[in-house]
């Protein structure tokens, strides 16, 4: 934050010179038998005064104000001591109100910002360092009268200098302060501004309705309120603060007079009290809706600026996905078909070729959302998760890969959400791997029968010789390796099958005595113990032989890989979310990093923990995604919560007894009308 450089001296002469005159016209105000004015003007004064200059240059203003301050009062005949101590209280008073000002509102002018009270915080903290203030400066300046008094404490007196200096703060600083930002910088006009016209109307009227008020014995004040709402809300908030200050004013010479409800009172110090309390809820009131308009017009020129962004942004974002290869389809909550791009309306009229939109697009997420089973991965070998085949009018296919992405942001009390389909076209990519696929599968079957004569000639070779011969350790070592061989020929061939093997689904049952994950158990050692949580296990819709592969491979890998000398513990969850079955497997073994957590599923891939001390090939886990994968689901490890072992989470389609699905599936086909409306 910049600090405000030294006042020039012109400025400084010019402070000067008009708390002295404010003074002596306050001084004018002192009844016989009082030592103090009613009334104390300069208190303002002296705070724009001292926020004018730099923090580093108080000094430069307190100590003139304070000569001045005592050289008008004893110009004018005061008490020594109310000259000295009136002096004292109004430097600590200004010193006070500007040091919370700077410490609270950093964003005013004087304080390191550039603007006035826009906000009503800004004027709240403002009321409350002037009031702090100017009670320090009536402790001191009461002391004064009191000494020159030479009676007994009055109540009143500490009241009144309160009052007057308050008032003066907010009077003459506050309007005083927003005519230093109208002149220094730039004021943004009202959102829905009053016309010149209107302004001169308001005058009009409230010159009027003040002298209604105060002409008459009536109490009827309360109406000047609503002259300062109307002109704060209509007009920049200076402008307002000046009709409030007039009014204010006036209702407190008025008072002075002998005018208005106030007349009933003889004491002229209750009535300057009442005055001035009068001129202060004016000026508040103008002030407070004036900030408060402030406050709102530019919430709505922020709101103007982020609709425009986000225009932008929306634009740029069409633009974006209309360039896409990508087909993108929205559907909301009841699957009616939201937004699309070119690609998918692209794609929808080569399935549905001379269709309108609508109808193209409906028949192609119909499609998709519905698939034949003999046009997924479930029968095609060569078709990855979530792919779909379309057979076309041209007797040719059409591959897509379908990812969905479920937009929480459109999520209904019932449960359902919307849904983003991103459809790939990938036709040419799948027809590569078909002879890849078989080259993998037959590739490991003919390596079973070679390796299969080698250990066994192994096996001969090793009857005749001697326990101690160096010959048979060799043979050992080659037999074992071997063996290492055939289990990652075994690896391979189940991946194959994994990968290619025709899925036969239906609905399995993973609890129960001839249920996946018990069989499963036989794997466990005589000391492991595997666990199904409390609430059993929703059966699923799956390939019954890949999901004994599934849980084997897992609980195989929990046994293989606990730690050292403590048994393996198993625990089996699983639960019904929509159309799917999440499980989760967690063990209390090794673990595995968390760099490792997504590597863990390639190919081969074995982590640092369990490389160097146990053996393995590294394909279990990869043919475990594999077949999620084909069943439509994905994989992840994570952490357990114990902070020992490892969760793996996947999931998979739940049984058809009851059908849940994500989005609504048609009791029949949609007919025009209705595709027209989606």
């Amino acid at each position: 934050m910049s600090r405000p450089a030294p006042l020039p001296l012109r400025w400084t002469l010019g402070f000067a010179l008009a708390y002295a005159a404010l003074a002596v016209l306050a001084r004018l105000t002192v009844r016989d038998g009082q030592a103090v004015s009613l009334v104390w003007p300069g208190a303002g004064v002296a705070m724009l005064w001292l926020l004018a200059e730099s923090p580093r240059r108080a000094a430069w203003v307190l100590v003139p104000l304070t000569v001045i301050h005592a050289g008008v009062a004893g110009f004018t005949n005061a008490p020594a001591g109310i000259v000295v101590l009136g002096a004292v209280s109004l430097a600590c008073q200004t010193w006070v109100t500007v040091l919370l000002l700077r410490r609270w509102c950093p964003t005013l002018l004087g304080a390191g910002g550039t603007e006035s009270f826009r906000s009503p915080r800004s004027l709240a903290y403002t009321c409350l360092a002037a009031a702090l203030g100017s009670a320090v400066g009536a402790l001191i300046g009461s002391l004064g009268v009191w000494l020159h008094s030479g009676v007994g404490w009055n109540a009143w007196v500490p009241q009144a200098w309160f009052a007057r200096h308050f008032a003066g703060i907010l009077v003459v600083g506050c309007v005083g302060h927003l005519a230093w930002e109208w002149r220094t910088s730039p004021v943004a006009p009202r959102t829905r501004a009053g016309s010149r016209r209107e302004f001169v109307v308001m005058w009009a009227v409230s010159v009027l309705v003040v002298l209604t008020v105060f002409l008459q014995p009536l109490p009827l004040v309360f109406l000047v309120m609503s002259l300062c709402v109307w002109s704060a809300a209509r007009f920049p908030t200076y402008l307002a603060a000046l009709h409030a200050l007039a009014l204010g004013v006036g209702g407190l010479l008025l008072t002075l007079g002998g005018l208005g409800p106030s007349d009933v009172l003889d004491d002229p110090v209750q009535k300057a009290l009442v005055g001035q309390l009068f001129l202060v809820a004016v000026l508040l009131t103008g002030l407070g809706v004036g900030t408060l308009s402030d406050r709102i017009d530019e919430l709505v020129v922020r709101m103007g600026e982020a609709r425009a962004r986000a225009a932008e942004q929306a634009e740029l974002l069409a633009e974006m996905t209309e360039s896409m290869d990508e087909g993108l389809i929205v559907l909301d909550r009841e699957g009616r078909i939201e937004r699309s791009n070119g690609a998918s309306r692209r794609l929808a009229h080569r399935v549905s070729p001379g269709a309108a939109d609508a109808v193209a697009l409906a028949n192609l997420v119909q499609l998709v959302l519905h698939p034949d089973a003999a046009h997924t991965s479930a029968t095609r070998a060569e078709l990855g998760a979530g792919d779909v085949l379309l057979p076309l009018g041209s007797g040719d296919d059409l591959v897509l890969a379908v990812s969905r992405a479920v937009l929480a942001s459109q999520r209904g009390d019932d449960g359902r959400s919307g849904v983003l389909l991103v459809l790939q076209e990938v036709t040419e990519h799948r027809k590569g791997l078909q002879p890849l696929v078989g080259f993998a599968s037959t590739a490991a079957h003919d390596l079973r029968g070679p390796l299969t004569a080698i250990r066994a000639w192994l096996d001969l070779a090793a009857v005749d010789l001697a326990d101690d011969s160096d010959t048979l350790a060799s043979i050992k070592r080659a037999e074992l390796a071997s063996v290492q061989m055939a289990g990652l020929i075994d690896d391979l061939l189940a991946q194959a099958v994994a990968e290619a093997g025709d899925l036969e689904v239906h609905d399995v049952e993973l609890c129960g005595p001839d249920g996946a994950v018990v069989q499963a158990a036989a794997l466990l050692g005589p000391d492991d113990v595997l666990e199904v949580s409390d609430d059993g296990l929703p059966s699923v819709h799956a390939d019954e032989v890949a999901l004994r592969q599934l849980f084997a491979n897992l609980v195989g890998n929990a046994v293989k890989y606990a730690r050292p000398g403590v048994p393996a513990r198993i625990l089996v969850r699983a639960q019904r979310l929509g159309s799917r079955v999440v499980v989760e497997v967690e063990d209390n073994g090794v673990g595995v990093d968390e760099h490792e957590r997504a590597l863990i599923f390639q190919r081969f891939h074995r982590g640092d923990t369990v490389r160097a001390g146990l053996r393995g090939t590294g394909m279990g886990l990869a043919i475990c995604q594999t077949i999620v994968q084909r069943h439509g689901g994905s994989i992840e490890c994570l952490a357990a919560d114990s902070g020992q072992g490892s969760v793996f989470r996947f999931d998979l389609p739940a049984a058809k007894v009851e059908p849940v699905s994500l989005l609504p599936t048609p009791p029949a086909p949609l007919h025009d009308e209705e595709l027209a409306t989606a």
